[in-house]
């Protein structure tokens, strides 16, 4: 086989797979912050996945500060999608829920000192988000806004797979 003709494949080859590597890497992003009275918690493990609330999917987006353990995975699958919920091991997170067409349900958590459940209702407008869901994707805003004595920020943006099952533990 000619030398250079073999190496035009192989770099053909390389440049092929790292180019799908980067695309790979383009499907996932997200990011997920609290703030309860300013103090400051970031959410850098974000999974989607579907759940029910009362036999109606929902679309769940769970950000944790260390990734869900299979067990805890479970929990929120069979818990219902729109409420508070203490995971295994006492997991601070941030939940949003939406129907299937994309509409905000709930935005709930417990983090930085806050257990909180917030309705997305028309009268209000502390809290906002939208997603489109598409198959078995889901891309989308969220951010909840409230002032007072016990303020909380919270901002979610993700563009995530929805997943079946619990991600591997590294």
């Amino acid at each position: 086989m000619n030398p250079s003709f073999f190496r035009s494949v192989v770099l053909t080859f390389a440049i092929a797979f790292s180019g799908s590597a980067i695309g790979q890497a383009q499907e996932t992003s997200a990011e997920a912050s609290l703030s309860v009275q300013g103090r400051a918690t970031a959410f850098p493990n974000v999974v989607a996945l579907r759940g029910k609330c009362f036999n109606e999917s929902r679309v769940i987006v769970i950000a944790t500060e260390k990734p869900l353990t299979a067990k805890q995975f479970e929990q929120v699958v069979k818990a219902n999608a729109e409420e508070t919920q203490t995971l295994e091991g006492y997991v601070s997170y941030i939940k949003a829920s939406f129907k299937e067409d994309g509409k905000l349900r709930y935005l709930v958590g417990d983090g930085g000192g806050a257990v909180f459940s917030k309705k997305n209702e028309a009268t209000q407008t502390i809290l906002q988000g939208k997603a489109t869901v598409t198959g078995d994707r889901v891309k989308g805003e969220v951010s909840l806004n409230e002032p007072g004595e016990y303020s909380k920020v919270s901002k979610m943006v993700f563009d995530l797979p929805i997943l079946t099952e619990a991600p591997a533990a590294n």
